[in-house]
């Protein structure tokens, strides 16, 4: 029984959730559980059966937790796992772990980037009285007030005002490796959006059946719409857009690729 245990693991699986307390330690950790809770697949399975992108070695990397990976493995071992055989929804899966993956990249930081570096006291300056001081140096708060007060109005003219990026929404241009749907015309409120390939999806699961009103499909891939008795009504070619596609009626699958529900 125990040869047979033994001769069953997996080359590169991780047994035991990754110990340490630093913030990739603790990210991994995270990771890992989600691969226990999917059902601990091999990652070769992650690549071969649920269309992670990324290779098994870096599946692995990740899940080990010495460094942070980065996003675009954190996504690819998140969404073949939580999308693929967990079935949750891609876009709150998609900003859940985004906003995870962030926080932890921000703690990362080492101390030497968010301390100042300690003073050398060889290299201390000698002490001046002020009686030995130039002119200059006795007065230049006096000097450096003036300045302000005459700079900071020429600033606030003549400094370029800084762009703010607004915060990330549904309803924003569908980016160049996405296929949206949207439930108004002319790329409106956005309910959908995948990079997933040979795959279907039920519409009403994102309020849009019978409400696909407008689509961008940037995949290399068809896009084929289906009713609730599985048959064709609709395809979008790969690159194809439309500003109204009200003329779906019907529509209750959605699959990409060569996929059929």
């Amino acid at each position: 029984m125990g040869n047979e245990t033994a001769g069953s693991r997996r080359r590169g699986r991780v047994a035991k959730a990754p110990a340490g307390t630093d913030p990739a330690a603790v990210f991994a950790r995270q990771l890992w559980e989600l691969k226990q809770n999917a059902g601990d697949p091999s990652y070769a399975a992650m690549r071969q059966e649920h269309g992670a992108l990324v290779s098994a070695a870096a599946l692995s990397a990740a899940a080990r937790g010495a460094q942070l990976p980065s996003w675009e493995t954190t996504w690819e071992f998140v969404r073949s796992l939580a999308v693929g055989v967990l079935g949750q929804d891609e876009q709150r899966v998609h900003a859940q772990w985004r906003k995870r993956w962030e926080q932890a990249a921000a703690a990362v930081r080492t101390p030497a980037e968010t301390s100042p570096p300690a003073a050398d006291p060889a290299r201390a300056a000698p002490v001046e009285s002020p009686a030995a001081a130039p002119w200059f140096r006795r007065r230049r708060w006096w000097i450096l007030g003036a300045v302000a007060v005459i700079g900071v109005p020429l600033a606030i003219v003549l400094w370029p005002q800084a762009e703010t990026p607004g915060p990330a929404t549904i309803a924003e241009p569908c980016e160049a490796t996405w296929l949206c749907l949207y439930r108004n015309i002319g790329f409106e409120d956005m309910n959908f959006r995948t990079q997933r390939q040979n795959t279907c999806w039920r519409l009403a699961d994102y309020h849009l059946q019978d409400a696909v009103f407008s689509y961008d499909n940037n995949l290399p891939v068809v896009g084929r719409f289906y009713d609730v008795a599985k048959n064709h009504t609709g395809t979008m070619r790969a690159g194809d857009s439309s500003q109204d596609s009200s003329m779906l009626p019907g529509a209750y699958w959605f699959c990409t690729g060569s996929a059929r529900p």
